[in-house]
């Protein structure tokens, strides 16, 4: 098995602060997803899709497959737990179908960390007190115990893997590759949609 190969878009959620399907978003005439996959294809071979049915998402190219979420059960933790049952590869990259900013850089970076650290549970960013669990890696043998984590109610993604020996990257390292830290954006209202548009016609 490839140590890195499979990447996942999470394409759950209710959308409720966006009005609207944020599966649906629209930015310079391109369908997001179709967007997100152009760009998870520079670094992944494996491109999958969790949280939708087919019949609910635009047509997409350039992915293998979209999965349901393997449990009824309303939270990003079962998105990735999705992932982690369809990944390829010893580890997959997670992101989310409303988050319009890709670092290739920051990719490869997390990547070169993980081979650096033999048998890490995965690589994520750390915000403030918080961390960052999109645009982050997981191993996907780590399945079987988000599964048994999800099983007794419990979301919180930072609690499911807070003993999984992690690799945590600092903020301010973080920065070094977002400064603004748009790499982690994503679009939850109309509002940070039309301020996302006019920011990228403002860099072109």
């Amino acid at each position: 098995m490839k140590k890195f190969g499979t990447a996942v878009i999470l394409s759950g959620g209710l959308s409720r602060r966006m009005g609207y399907d944020k599966k649906k978003l629209r930015i310079d005439g391109e369908n997001i997803i179709n967007r997100i996959v152009k760009q998870l294809s520079l670094d992944f071979e494996d491109i999958i899709i969790a949280g939708s049915k087919p019949e609910n998402l635009p047509e997409i190219g350039g992915i293998r497959g979209v999965y349901p979420d393997a449990m009824e059960l309303s939270a990003s933790l079962v998105g990735i737990y999705t992932g982690l049952l369809h990944a390829r590869s010893e580890y997959l990259y997670v992101t989310a179908c409303d988050m319009p900013v890709y670092n290739h850089d920051y990719v490869v970076y997390m990547k070169q960390l993980i081979k650096s650290n033999p048998g890490v549970g995965g690589c994520v960013t750390r915000f403030e007190e918080w961390i960052e669990p999109f645009n982050a890696f997981y191993r996907a043998d780590l399945g079987p115990k988000v599964a048994s984590f999800l099983e007794t109610g419990r979301k919180s993604i930072y609690k499911c893997f807070e003993h999984e020996n992690l690799y945590y990257i600092d903020e301010k390292k973080g920065r070094e590759f977002s400064p603004d830290w748009d790499m982690f954006c994503n679009l939850n209202t109309p509002s940070e949609l039309k301020n996302h548009i006019k920011k990228r016609r403002d860099l072109i």
